[in-house]
């Protein structure tokens, strides 16, 4: 097993071991966030058996892989996310709706997190455009 210096504790240990410190900042963090505001869509949606069975829907329709990877030819199932197509925010209506929702992996949900269906859509095809150069 690999070692890493705990940023928590300030010691080193096995990169799978979790120190009391790294324990006690994950609740703390857990408490502040229930009670902020600004995660009200993520404490109410996002943690409901619901959401749950719909993201594990969506996943599973993409067969747990990246859907913009596999539309450039690519095989991609690691650190696979479940996208919001319309922002939830916006319109809550469509937090479980299955046809706003696009299995990504982290590094395409980074790019497309800002973007608009028709601005996903025409990125996709410029990236196609691109590798066939």
């Amino acid at each position: 097993m690999s070692k890493i210096l705990c940023k928590h504790c300030m010691k080193i240990h096995d990169r799978e071991y979790e120190c009391d410190d790294k324990k006690k900042h994950r609740r703390m963090k857990q408490q502040a966030r229930r009670n902020d505001n600004r995660y009200k869509v993520y404490n109410d949606c996002y943690n409901t058996s619901r959401w749950k069975k719909v993201r594990e829907q969506v996943l599973k329709d993409a067969n747990y892989m990246c859907e913009v990877c596999m539309e450039l030819g690519k095989l991609n199932h690691e650190d696979i996310q479940v996208h919001h197509v319309e922002k939830v925010k916006n319109n809550v209506e469509k937090m479980y709706d299955i046809d706003n929702l696009i299995a990504v992996c982290r590094e395409h949900h980074n790019i497309i997190e800002d973007m608009t269906a028709d601005e996903i859509i025409n990125y996709v095809e410029n990236l196609k455009l691109e590798l066939k150069r």
